[in-house]
């Protein structure tokens, strides 16, 4: 029986911070990194000429079935076997009392029958959602790659696995395309990106079908937890996959699904090319203020077509993240004549370098633009600003295009990028 997962995905020597929720999706994702170690270490072991060769004599033999792979998890080191090493990590987000603490000891039961380290944290989503004004589902996500990112601190080459599945894509694509997502976002989920604090996320199962993993369960011989919310329509994603989804594809007869598979992957073609042009800008053109330790480079505010000054740090205010950068620079003059395409993913590509990665609409894009435009033409648009999410603002000083963070008033908030 051959791995359902992208095991591309997963190196030698590697940590796997695997998010496990206690749900299918992430359960089958532990049984199968289990199941690749092991034929990883087999394959070691025995010379044997390829992974596929071992498959076909595993599909022949009883040696290496299921069966024997899960004694073989009690009995052995199953959280390093294969070269790469596996830490499960679960987070309580508290949203739905008993169930919730089901999900956490059923997660502690199954580490343990696999002796496989385990990770836990208690979160109230409720409440930080309130704090932060997201949407629980928002803040609980947060906190979850937050935590994640914890975890990786504390290992050698890690990689944050989460069990994102085929139906999850479908789904997201249909949402943004409802939420009026540029093109980069018809590209959907990808199979490997990086985290906030710069990890690596990888979706092993983002190719599989709900159903293929259901079954594949089965054939592990796991029953794993269900959560009770995923059947409740007031949440737009479960809409879309038990009411319209299944609704459009019987009343037009296509596979609503094929149709926006194909549609992401034309769409990540265009986002890999347009991802290429803008890093290669960025790494040419973008420049940050020099600051010394203990000192904002925020410096202080300029004023009507002053000229920043990259070196300049006299004036400035105690920093309450020292040597972060909360302000970046681009040339106002190549910002204004690139085609708007490309000066539209810059100016999202910054505001991200400086902690801001969503929420910019159309709306304060037309504005940035607006005021190259007036800056081009020659009408006063030095030292003016444009408001952008969360206090973040857009602006040209002399000859510079200003990208700026509220950092000085965030305690602990850190830039993306590492200088």
């Amino acid at each position: 029986m051959g791995l359902i997962i992208n095991e591309e995905l997963i190196d030698a020597g590697q940590t796997v911070v695997l998010g496990l929720s206690g749900g299918p999706d992430s359960v089958c994702l532990l049984f199968e990194l289990l199941a690749l170690g092991a034929l990883r270490e087999e394959a070691h072991a025995s010379d044997a000429a390829s992974i596929g060769a071992l498959r076909e004599e595993a599909h022949a033999s009883d040696a290496a079935s299921i069966g024997a792979l899960r004694e073989e998890a009690r009995d052995g080191d199953a959280a390093s076997i294969g070269a790469f090493k596996i830490i499960a990590a679960h987070v309580n987000h508290g949203l739905r009392g008993d169930e919730s603490d089901g999900d956490e000891g059923y997660v502690r039961s199954l580490c343990e029958k696999l002796a496989v380290p385990l990770e836990v944290v208690r979160i109230d989503a409720a409440s930080l959602a309130k704090q932060t004004g997201l949407t629980i589902e928002e803040a609980g996500r947060e906190a979850r790659y937050a935590f994640f990112d914890e975890l990786c601190e504390k290992h050698e080459n890690p990689v944050i696995a989460v069990a994102h599945n085929l139906g999850d894509q479908i789904e997201t694509i249909l949402m943004r395309i409802l939420r009026g997502t540029g093109t980069g976002g018809l590209a959907g989920i990808q199979q490997r990106r990086k985290s906030a604090a710069g990890y690596e996320i990888v979706r092993p199962l983002l190719g599989v079908s709900r159903e293929e993993i259901c079954e594949r369960l089965e054939e592990y011989g796991e029953t794993a937890r269900t959560d009770s919310s995923n059947r409740n329509t007031e949440y737009l994603r479960n809409k879309l996959r038990h009411e319209a989804i299944p609704y459009l594809e019987d009343a037009t007869g296509f596979s609503l699904r094929h149709s926006l598979l194909r549609l992401a992957e034309n769409a990540a073609e265009d986002k890999e090319y347009f991802d290429a042009i803008t890093a290669e800008t960025l790494d040419e053109y973008l420049e940050y203020p020099e600051a010394e330790r203990g000192q904002s480079p925020c410096g202080p505010q300029l004023s009507d077509k002053e000229e920043p000054s990259l070196g300049d740090t006299k004036g400035t205010s105690p920093c309450v993240a020292p040597c972060v950068a909360c302000v970046a620079y681009l040339p106002a003059d190549m910002l204004a004549n690139v085609h708007p395409a490309v000066r539209h993913r810059l100016i999202r590509a910054v505001f991200a370098e400086l902690g801001l990665g969503k929420d910019i609409a159309a709306v304060h894009l037309a504005a940035a633009d607006r005021l190259l435009q007036t800056w081009k033409d020659g009408g006063e648009a030095s030292g003016k600003r444009v408001e952008f999410p969360f206090d973040y603002t857009f602006g040209i000083a002399g000859k510079k295009a200003v990208f700026r963070a509220p950092a000085a008033a965030e305690p602990g908030w850190k830039p993306r990028r590492k200088r």
